[in-house]
């Protein structure tokens, strides 16, 4: 079953730009929430325990420069302008494992309903309070609602908060940034462009000395061919350079 709930595939759609100054989490008390400007999106469903692992290509690890950051800020910040990023996290040993990895980015799991942040969520232990997130995040915002492993959270949240909450994670702008645009540079140096994809494919990686890595292993072009790539992106590395994480621990 942990393998099972470990093969989510989590789809990055692309989001409205997002004024992520504005996303101090409001107590309960209060009649109007911060608002989160986030849509909730929908899930692949599990891939079958007997499918197959996917080859494992060869990666080339792209280093990300601040240069990368300066690009990937402006394409986040420009809607549509950066293919959809699918990735799955089905390394990693439970979605447990696999949250904990992505806290050590920064990375702050949240409960939405109706675009609004309502609290903050503890996978680890359950924990659900209010509480200020502040700024920072990146604006696509993953949702973790299908997650089997998140199942009993999940119906705390909805029956703390109403049928149309959410449980999703907060990524630091500076690792999405970083990622995209280092994308984008990668695919130039292929005399390519990123606005000719529709979707590029990963999954998340344990990195070395216990950190969290993307290994990019192919891309939808928006004519629907495919193509193979290889490349692999050390996102502690991003975290620890751009948005002030502490070192990976193993």
């Amino acid at each position: 079953m942990i393998r099972l709930a470990s093969r989510v595939v989590v789809a990055l759609w692309i989001l409205a730009y997002l004024a992520w100054s504005a996303l101090a989490v409001a107590p309960l008390g209060e009649t109007t929430p911060a608002t989160a400007r986030v849509q909730p999106v929908a899930e692949e469903p599990p891939r079958p325990a007997s499918a197959p692992a996917r080859p494992r290509a060869p990666a080339r690890p792209v280093a990300i420069e601040a240069a990368d950051v300066d690009e990937g800020g402006r394409l986040l910040d420009a809607s549509g302008a950066f293919p959809v990023l699918s990735c799955t996290y089905e390394d990693f040993r439970s979605f447990g494992a696999y949250a904990g990895a992505m806290g050590s980015l920064g990375a702050r799991f949240v409960v939405v309903r109706a675009r609004r942040i309502l609290a903050e969520v503890d996978v680890a232990s359950g924990r659900i309070e209010p509480g200020s997130v502040g700024s920072g995040f990146s604006p696509r915002a993953r949702d973790y609602t299908g997650e089997p492993e998140l199942r009993e959270l999940a119906g705390a949240v909805r029956a703390r908060f109403g049928p149309g909450a959410v449980v999703m994670m907060l990524v630091p702008r500076a690792v999405d940034a970083g990622l995209f645009g280092a994308i984008a540079r990668a695919l130039a140096e292929r005399d390519d462009r990123h606005d000719g994809y529709r979707e590029i494919r990963g999954r998340y990686e344990r990195g070395p000395g216990g950190g969290v890595q993307l290994r990019v292993d192919g891309a939808t072009r928006l004519d629907g061919s495919e193509v193979a790539l290889d490349w692999v992106f050390d996102l502690s590395a991003i975290a620890r350079s751009y948005a002030g994480a502490p070192g990976p621990s193993a």
